[in-house]
């Protein structure tokens, strides 16, 4: 077992919806449909090379620039609403994607989440402000590939991808700027320009500001929490001379949120220990917005940048692809106020926490002209992160200092080598054989440094250090067999995942790693055209079981969570995508699955039992909630909701010389678990089924250079908790998802 953190960090869930567009860079404009339309061809690079998605035989979602737009789809979190069994969240800054029942509530210094993130390129091994990092202005491609993607994108991916490209320069002079005014005091200004810089080359720049007001009040210290505001700056330089195309790009982002004090007591009553310690702190109950924590600490601020350079070149018979990232991140201040009440009992703090990494990828594809064609390649990463937890408040001593209070330094530096190979074969002119395999290798090492105020906790006189050590290796095949006659594509496919293992922190005594996770999965697919290109119609069916699931449960001794080895999770289950083109500027979307996603098994899950006498606690007398070990074999993992299913629209029309649009997506899941086994006895951490819509629109007049428009988030103002916890120390809290919130934007291109 393994202490990761002080809180564990999801949000509620954005369920299921349509099989969009993706086109890359400047490919875009020939293969993307006209405005309004979705009848063109879509190209996608799931399998690390172009191809149409229909032929593509991988459960893929894939959307355009146009369709970001048009449905109003702005971070990251947003893409759920398009994508099939998928639910991302986020929550005290914190990126928290679940695909088909697997993801993670936070990911730390020695271990990542088992849904790999790829943005220009990069693979992403920390979920701190990634909602920001991914922003959708701007984007060339989105895809979300669901399911284990065992070879091509192999590591840490037994959940799935989520593959977020920014638009590459193009030799058209172009620009736009978009403003957006809402309540909340939301503000927002993003602004793009495309220069041709000569006949091979150009550039091409974003820039953004965001600010937001909080919408949960503290009525400890009167404020509102939840806001707050990010800057960021994007370019790209791209050159393209003779056989090659190489971009080298850069970014900054800087973020300060005040989300440390955004959680609220679930329940004010005996199982809240810092009440029972404290009577009279808290109130009988507090609304639904509202929050009684006395967080002093500054706002979390997070800095990011990076840079990435890609080069491809055509070799005639194969293309010759380099891909070199580097990616440094850091944030200071994050903070919460642990018992959730007005009394500095127990306060936690984050003085620093981020890393460096940096990533190298080689790619061959072949171009021959037979029946046979293969894909090789070479991937590595560096990667060291950091993580500096603090104690505060009366139970630990009653400093308030984060520089001098009672904690400890953890880092874990991680290494990975793999090697990838596909092969193709056209059995026939319709049938098509696909198998290949990848080889993995990762060296992980972490050191812990405990400081003497938190040594004293444990009896040990004087502060002291640990060295760990782990090593793992995994080979996981990939066998595609499909039947394409054009409009209809049958496909299988049985693929294996790895997702690695390690030292998630904080480590503070020697400890065993947690083993590597690895899965199998079976997928039958259809994907069928009709009606003139009108109807996409494409469904899944899957199965799969997995070794050594990685959970995060509860750690009511010390707080936060653990990451633990279950003994497996067995899901199955049915996807369904329809995209509808009925006439003219009319556009429908409509998705469904189900799935039933059980631990096999789960025997000694780290939870919460209820004592009303508070007798059995041993490290707590008076506290109600104890740690215990529970048996959840037979039920359902995190963010697996049996049913979701979605219904977007948009419809173009005129209105004289003007044009004008009206979209709208409408989402439903059922029940789910925060926690496994509902967090333990009392059964806290469930939320009921949800539905929720936005809306969006805009008129434009003749040129469509300018567009004045409207959003409505939420449009039913459903107050419903994006995240619940029976946790540290003693309590039930959760944080409550944003209500509604609408705006205009105004936006001009040219």
């Amino acid at each position: 077992m393994r202490k990761i953190g002080p809180m564990a960090v999801a949000l509620g869930a954005m369920l299921a919806s349509t099989s969009y567009a993706q086109t890359p860079a400047e490919a875009a404009a020939a293969a993307a449909p006209p405005p309004g339309s979705e009848t063109g061809e879509i190209i996608v690079t799931a399998q690390r090379r172009s191809e149409s998605l229909q032929n593509t035989p991988i459960a893929v979602t894939a959307v355009t620039a146009e369709v970001v737009q048009r449905l109003g789809l702005n971070s990251a979190v947003d893409i759920a609403a398009v994508t099939p069994g998928a639910s991302f969240t986020t929550t005290l800054g914190f990126f928290s994607p679940h695909i088909r029942g697997i993801g993670t509530d936070f990911v730390s210094v020695g271990i990542e989440a088992p849904v790999a993130v790829y943005e220009d390129g990069a693979y992403l091994t920390r979920t701190l402000t990634v909602n920001e990092i991914l922003d959708n202005f701007d984007i060339g491609s989105i895809q979300v590939l669901r399911g284990p993607q065992g070879t091509l994108y192999g590591r840490n991916a037994t959940g799935g991808v989520i593959i977020i490209n920014s638009a590459d320069p193009t030799s058209k002079f172009e620009g736009r700027v978009r403003a957006e005014y809402g309540n909340l005091d939301h503000q927002q200004v993003n602004a793009m320009i495309n220069v041709p810089l000569g006949e091979d080359l150009a550039l091409r720049a974003t820039g953004s500001y965001k600010h937001d007001d909080g919408f949960v009040h503290n009525l400890t210290r009167g404020d509102d929490v939840g806001g707050g505001r990010v800057y960021s700056a994007r370019a790209k330089l791209r050159w393209t001379p003779g056989n090659a195309d190489i971009v080298l790009g850069g970014q900054y982002y800087n973020t300060q949120y005040s989300l440390g004090p955004l959680a609220t007591l679930g329940r004010n009553d005996s199982t809240c220990y810092a009440c029972v310690l404290v009577p009279g702190v808290v109130r009988p109950s507090v609304g639904f917005y509202e929050t009684e924590n006395n967080t002093t600490i500054q706002p979390v601020r997070t800095e990011y940048y990076g840079a990435n350079l890609s080069m491809t070149f055509d070799m005639g018979s194969f293309t010759l692809s380099s891909t070199t990232t580097f990616r440094r991140q850091k944030s200071v201040n994050s903070s919460s106020d642990s018992d959730y009440t007005p009394f500095p009992l127990f306060e936690f703090s984050v003085p620093k926490s981020g890393g460096t990494s940096y990533t190298q990828d080689l790619l061959v594809t072949s171009k021959l002209e037979g029946r046979f064609n293969y894909l090789f390649g070479l991937s590595y990463l560096h990667d060291k992160g950091f993580f500096n937890p603090r104690f505060l408040g009366v139970a630990f001593g009653g400093n308030m200092d984060p520089d001098t209070a009672p904690g400890f330094d953890d880092s874990a530096k991680t290494q990975s080598y793999a090697a990838f190979l596909e092969g193709y074969y056209d059995l026939t002119d319709q049938l098509k054989v696909t198998v290949g395999g990848r080889y993995t290798y990762e060296e992980r090492t972490a050191h812990g440094f405990t400081n003497a105020g938190f040594a004293a906790l444990f009896g040990i006189p004087g502060a002291f250090s640990i060295d760990l050590r782990d090593a793992q290796r995994a080979f996981t095949p990939r066998l595609v067999l499909a039947w394409d006659n054009g409009p209809t594509n049958l496909y299988y496919s049985f693929t294996r995942g790895f997702k690695a293992g390690g030292f998630p922190g904080p480590f503070i005594f020697p400890v065993e790693p947690v083993q590597a996770e690895k899965i199998f999965s079976h997928e039958v697919g259809l994907k069928q055209t009709m009606f003139d290109n009108r109807v996409r119609l494409n469904a899944a069916a899957f199965y799969f079981k997995n070794k050594n699931q990685q959970v995060q449960t509860l750690d009511l001794n010390s707080g936060g969570t653990i990451t633990d080895n279950a003994g497996a999770v067995e899901n199955y289950g049915l996807e369904l995508e329809a995209q509808i083109t009925p006439t003219e500027g009319l556009n429908l979307g409509l998705s469904g699955a189900w799935q039933h996603a059980r631990y096999k098994p789960f025997r000694n899950a780290a939870l919460a039992c209820f004592d009303p006498t508070g007798a059995s606690n041993p490290t707590a007398p008076g506290a109600t909630l104890y740690p215990c070990l529970i048996d959840v074999t037979g039920t359902a993992p995190s963010f697996a909701p049996e049913w979701t299913g979605s219904f977007n629209a948009s419809y173009g029309f005129a209105i004289g010389d003007w044009t004008a649009s009206l979209s709208g997506i409408a989402q439903y899941r059922s029940s789910i678990n925060f926690q496994p086994g509902a967090g333990g006895e009392l059964q806290e951490d469930r939320d009921g089924s949800l539905f929720t819509a936005n809306l969006s629109g805009y008129v434009s007049p003749p040129g469509e250079k300018l567009r004045v428009g409207f959003y409505a988030n939420n449009v039913f103002d459903k107050a419903y908790q994006a995240f619940r916890q029976t946790a540290q120390p003693y309590g039930v809290y959760y944080n409550a998802a944003k209500p509604r919130t609408y705006g205009l934007r105004l936006e001009y291109a040219f």
